[in-house]
Order: structure tokens, then C-alpha cells, then sequence
């Protein structure tokens, strides 16, 4: 795959990180038994146009099976995960733990926070596989 900068975030960036997943060892192993979709949302922010805010992984057994990016603002998943774009860019480039960031609010999540938190290994390695996309941030 080529390494050109992609911007996050849009369509192509999900896309690939969905596939990156998938291609993950660590995320395989770590996220067997999981079965629900993921909401995530970046929330707007002025002076930034975003291709999408939203968009929703469907995990399975440590899989990515695939995306979808609903258009509606009050779409819904079992699990919805959501900040602002400076956190989401931080948790990408590894600055803070992903655990960390959903127990002290700088990721909001809706959803059973201590199924999530039994995937504290998937969640990690869901970061890693993050950064393989490689990422053009727009600030």
C-alpha cells in the first residue's frame, strides 16, 4: 500500500485503518470475542471542514469486517466513542493511553465501560494499527 499521507478524518483514511485492523496480529488475538459495532465521532471544530465526523467499525473476533459512515447526527451503536479532534489526533499518534483517555473524559464513551475496559489490550493495539495509516492531520 502506499505511503502517501491521508487525511484524517475521511472515507479513505477509515477504510484503510479498518483494513490495518484486520491485518493486525495484536488486534486479532486481543479483540477474539468481541462482537459489537463501534460508533465513533470526531466532534466539529471551527475552522476545521471535515469529510466525515462519524463513522462506525463492525468488529468481530478481533476483525474488522467493515465501515460504515451514517450521515444522521444521532446515529447510535452499542458502543459510542467520542472527542474532540486534538484528542482523537493525540490518541492516534500514541500521546495518551487509550484507557486512560475514556476514564478521565478526554474520550467520551457511551456503552458498557467495563466491557470495554476487559478490552484494554484490544484498544492498545487498535491504536497501533492506527498508526500504520499514514496520516495527515489537519492541525
Amino acid at each position: 500500500m502506499s505511503d502517501q499521507k491521508i487525511v484524517f478524518p475521511s472515507r479513505e483514511w477509515v477504510n484503510r485503518y479498518c483494513n490495518e485492523l484486520s491485518m493486525s496480529e495484536d488486534y486479532n488475538k486481543a479483540g477474539k470475542g468481541w462482537k459489537d459495532p463501534i460508533l465513533f465521532k470526531v466532534n466539529e471544530e471551527a475552522g476545521l471542514q471535515f469529510e466525515i465526523s462519524r463513522f462506525i467499525l463492525k468488529l468481530m473476533d478481533g476483525k474488522c469486517l467493515s465501515v460504515e459512515f451514517p450521515m444522521e447526527e444521532h446515529a447510535t451503536a452499542p458502543f459510542i466513542i467520542e472527542a474532540s479532534y486534538d484528542n482523537w489526533k493525540k490518541v492516534i499518534e500514541g500521546k495518551i493511553n487509550p484507557t486512560q483517555a475514556m476514564l478521565t473524559g478526554q474520550l467520551k464513551v457511551k456503552g458498557n465501560m467495563a466491557l470495554l475496559l476487559r478490552y484494554s489490550t484490544a484498544a492498545i493495539a487498535m491504536v497501533k494499527a492506527a498508526q500504520k495509516v499514514p496520516t495527515q492531520f489537519m492541525k
